[in-house]
């Protein structure tokens, strides 16, 4: 008897002692709090709203980095064009005539000058041109500079081609160092012209309009002081 109530007894135990074992192992575990997770979605905003700031300050400083370049790349590239032009100045000599003295073709004031010079590959063919650097007058306190080229001594009615270099300029002047007559002393002139020579140095001061980044100063050296060509003025085959 108390055999047979062993058999019978002993898997009901076990099976109640494995559910009791399982029951404790897999007990759920304890949720959040409604006030937890009020705490983490302030937080989350907050991440949220300091990444937003950050994202739109960096996009205004990559575009105001991104301005400045261009402008300053714009401002240098002119400047190299106008280095290269001026540079290149020929002392090309124009015959006297009854009325006009002997004088190299170089008409320089403050507001604009005119010389004979190659021009850039990209500008024209090959040859002399006769190039022009002045400001327009747009009727405007801003204007704009402006170089204009020609060939030189070419056909009657040829083509002038001109292009705007700077815009929103208020001011510009130039000024020329060098030695006008043989015995004269070298110093800085606000006029060059009707002279035997080309100036030494060409100056170039530019005012822009307000709000605009200052335009440094440009002086340049003429390479060709000598060239032993004279005109005709009367007949420029000669």
């Amino acid at each position: 008897m108390v055999s047979l109530i062993k058999i019978l007894v002993s898997p009901v135990l076990f099976r109640n002692h494995c559910f009791v074992s399982t029951s404790r192992n897999f007990a759920p575990s304890r949720g959040f709090t409604l006030l937890e997770l009020l705490v983490a979605l302030l937080l989350l905003s907050l991440i949220f709203l300091l990444l937003t700031s950050g994202l739109q300050f960096g996009t205004r400083a990559w575009n105001a980095g991104q301005g400045e370049p261009n402008s300053t790349s714009e401002a240098v590239a002119v400047q190299q064009l106008l280095r290269r032009v001026l540079s290149e100045a020929r002392p090309l000599i124009i015959e006297a005539t009854p009325t006009v003295r002997r004088h190299v073709f170089f008409v320089g004031n403050q507001n604009s000058v005119r010389f004979i010079a190659p021009v850039p590959e990209h500008l024209g063919v090959g040859g002399l041109y006769e190039v022009a650097l002045y400001l327009t007058d747009d009727g405007g306190p801003a204007n704009r500079l402006e170089m204009s080229w020609r060939l030189f001594r070419g056909a009657e009615g040829s083509e002038v081609r001109r292009v705007a270099l700077l815009d929103k300029v208020a001011q510009i002047q130039f000024s020329y160092f060098g030695r006008p007559l043989p015995l004269g002393s070298p110093r800085w002139y606000g006029d060059w012209q009707d002279l035997e020579s080309l100036p030494d140095l060409i100056r170039m001061h530019v005012t822009l309009s307000g709000g605009e980044p200052v335009w440094p100063d440009l002086t340049v050296a003429t390479h060709v002081q000598t060239l032993n060509v004279v005109i005709d003025p009367e007949n420029p085959d000669n």
